[in-house]
């Protein structure tokens, strides 16, 4: 199964727009339980939001509810 992140990453690719297409990142909470926040942006704008116990699945989450956001 194909990751959110690469269908996003690849509907991008494919309008030539992958420019536009932006990750902020961020954690907080003790090093032993972390909690991560990943934002992902289309032209500044926030698409998605994850927060998840790692960064790759926050990130995942974030460019699952971008990919809502584009009707997808």
């Amino acid at each position: 199964m194909t990751s959110y992140v690469t269908q996003l990453n690849n509907y991008f690719q494919g309008k030539k727009a992958s420019h536009t297409l932006s990750w902020s990142e961020s954690s907080t909470g003790a090093s032993h339980e972390i909690k991560w926040t990943v934002q992902c942006k289309v032209s500044g704008e926030v698409k998605g939001t994850g927060v998840a116990d790692t960064k790759a699945a926050a990130k995942e989450e974030a460019a699952r509810q971008a990919l809502v956001a584009y009707g997808f």
